[in-house]
């Protein structure tokens, strides 16, 4: 059976993301390459899309996704406040493979509940999507719940080719998945360690 989705050229190339920011605009699922891992993603307006990654993922109905923004002003659009962390903490840390919880904003689309986990990609020409986007982009692991993520082009479109719209190179390698902080709470909590290293003191501080 021929694959629904294509290779769609790379991130790297502004026609690549013209077409991926037109596409996620007009409800696409894809799978973009990002600072960390590949994810599926989608723009976070598009419910039908959503739905399409939790029902490719095999995700619970409750499962919410890590948004991407193209700055830290598009995310204080969409977040209530930055917890007990602040706005000029996290334009110190970010562009990062940081993303951390916040509480939701009136912004967010009502499936995304009363937190957002949300970052600032340490990658320029995923911002440049997101920026052509104008607003953030879910992106979640290509995998089925359970199962490793898949971090390759090919392997992707051979597993998932039939059940999303494009896949779209990376010109070099992927990183591992980025650190979890939950900033809800009296002070920040690690949610998940990752390509980031949290130091807890304000500033940027990436893993080598």
């Amino acid at each position: 059976m021929t694959p629904r989705a294509s290779l769609s050229g790379t991130m790297d190339d502004p026609n690549g993301q013209s077409f991926a920011a037109e596409s996620l605009v007009r409800g696409a699922v894809l799978a973009l390459p990002t600072d960390t891992l590949y994810g599926f993603s989608a723009a976070i307006s598009r419910d039908d899309a959503v739905r399409r990654i939790a029902s490719i993922k095999h995700a619970p109905d409750d499962r919410r996704f890590i948004m991407l923004a193209n700055t830290v002003a598009m995310v204080e659009a969409y977040v209530a406040s930055f917890g007990c962390s602040s706005r000029e903490e996290m334009q110190a840390r970010w562009p990062a493979p940081l993303t951390v919880i916040l509480p939701s904003g009136p912004k967010c689309p009502a499936w995304v509940g009363p937190t957002v986990a949300i970052r600032v990609p340490a990658w320029e020409p995923l911002r440049a999507v997101i920026a052509r986007v104008a607003e953030p982009v879910v992106s979640t692991s290509v995998n089925r719940t359970g199962d490793s993520p898949l971090n390759d082009a090919q392997a992707i479109l051979r597993e998932f080719g039939e059940e999303i719209d494009a896949v779209f190179e990376r010109s070099g390698s992927g990183g591992e998945a980025s650190t979890i902080v939950d900033l809800c709470g009296k002070s920040p909590r690690v949610v998940r360690p990752g390509a980031y290293a949290w130091d807890g003191k304000g500033g940027a501080k990436p893993s080598k």
